[in-house]
């Protein structure tokens, strides 16, 4: 690991103030060049505690899906009604997981166009740093309550039932799309499964055994915006949705890049109102409550 490089990066004012500015209110923990995890709960809160973190071996930031009125508050052995209380907010993260750096373009072009389907213009992405990308709805821009229940206390129920809508919107189109751009047993190569692995029983691809969009329990975590990644050191960068298909992995190298992108922008309010109705009710048809 490089350490010069990563304490030069984190050195770097804009970076602190991005990092400060998407982690309040969020447990982040650090994550070492091993993929070893630092003390939970911890947070963020001064250009001091970066610095600290990195003389200390940290090489990324990993930040919780949920918003917390105190994270520090947060305890393994805590029930749902104590997790419920402290939980202030969580964000619509979509994180579509797949080796292949085309595929994973595609899909979230995919997730990019349902969500606009739906009326949703609060959203962001970010490359991952790794070989995918993540897709945050924020929590301001979902309704303060269902069915007279506060949303905040609804997570991660909504949450799956918001994926798994998504899902199911995008599904015949991806699948399409993923054979107009190559033929089964060339996808099952490039994301290294057979091709037994990614197919129906009646031999058909099924684009979500081709891409995995998992729901999270509680307290998630995923790199945050302007964090390293902790292996290849690429920086997890907020990027236009319009630039996804242009978009090359070696623009996030940190010597490249500037601190100019937002990654959760101010919402409009209830900006995702339509999308939650739209999952619930097709939940209420085709969703066996778990």
């Amino acid at each position: 690991m490089n350490f010069q490089r990563v304490w030069l990066w984190y050195s770097r004012e804009p970076v602190q103030k991005a990092l400060i500015e998407v982690s309040k209110n969020r447990e982040v923990v650090s994550v070492f060049s091993d993929n070893s995890f630092g003390r939970r709960p911890d947070v963020l809160q001064y250009s001091a505690d970066i610095l600290q973190a990195v003389a200390e071996g940290t090489v990324a930031f990993h930040g919780s899906v949920e918003r917390w009125s105190n994270p520090m508050q947060l305890d393994v052995n805590m029930s749902k009604q104590d997790l419920d209380n402290l939980r202030i907010g969580w964000d619509v993260l979509i994180d579509p997981d797949v080796k292949d750096f085309e595929i994973a373009k595609l899909t979230t072009k995919h997730i990019i166009e349902a969500l606009k389907d739906h009326g949703v213009k609060s959203f962001s992405v970010k490359f991952s740093g790794g070989k995918s990308f993540h897709i945050i709805v924020p929590y301001e821009a979902l309704p303060e309550k269902i069915n007279l229940q506060p949303t905040s206390s609804l997570y991660p129920e909504l949450l799956q039932k918001i994926i798994e809508y998504i899902k199911w919107y995008i599904r015949e189109n991806l699948k399409s799309d993923l054979l107009s751009l190559d033929s089964i047993s060339n996808i099952s190569q490039r994301i290294g499964k057979p091709i037994k692995e990614i197919t129906t029983k009646e031999g058909e691809l099924d684009p979500f055994k081709v891409v995995s969009m998992d729901v999270f329990g509680s307290r998630h975590l995923f790199r945050l915006p302007y964090s390293l990644h902790e292996k290849n050191l690429l920086v997890s960068l907020p990027i236009k949705p319009e630039r996804i298909d242009k978009f090359k992995r070696e623009e996030a190298e940190p010597e490249k890049v500037r601190v100019e992108e937002k990654f959760i922008k101010q919402a409009e309010k209830h900006d995702a109102e339509g999308l939650v109705i739209e999952a619930l009710d097709w939940a209420s048809k085709y969703m066996v409550e778990r």
